[in-house]
């Protein structure tokens, strides 16, 4: 009887343990774009080594809720179910929930398009041609 009882111990102490140190993650990123009413929600986004492996299901896609208006908010947290699931992996599996918040409007914000340089198409890239520098002198 003795065994039994220092062998649920041991499993009691190492499962609190798991809890105890696999934490909590919960961040907020806001943008200066006033929030609509508009959410697009990723429940599970499964990511790895304890953050450190970005979730592989993401990004969030948020075009066909936000209709081009960008993104007011960004929260990204950890239910208590997925902090158990991260728990009893010992934080080989690390899942998170993503929510983001549209913004107000349509196309006018600023947020949502990166610059031109930013960007892999290199048709869709604007040629600017260089302007000289001013009192400076041309070499012939």
């Amino acid at each position: 009887m003795g065994r039994i009882t220092k062998r649920v111990s041991i499993v009691a102490l190492l499962l609190g343990c798991c809890l105890i140190f696999s934490g909590c993650l919960k961040t907020r990123i806001v943008t200066d774009q006033p929030a609509s009413a508009e959410q697009a929600e990723l429940p599970w986004a499964h990511g790895f080594v304890n953050g450190l492996v970005p979730p592989i299901n993401a990004p969030l896609d948020t075009e066909p809720t936000c209709n081009g208006a960008g993104v007011s908010e960004v929260y990204f947290r950890q239910t208590f179910v997925q902090l158990v699931a991260q728990g009893l992996t010992s934080s080989l599996y690390s899942p998170q929930r993503f929510t983001a918040t549209c913004a107000q409007g349509g196309e006018t914000a600023s947020a949502q398009r990166p610059p031109a340089y930013l960007l892999e198409d290199n048709a869709i890239r604007s040629v600017v041609p260089p302007q000289p520098i001013s009192g400076s002198t041309s070499v012939k």
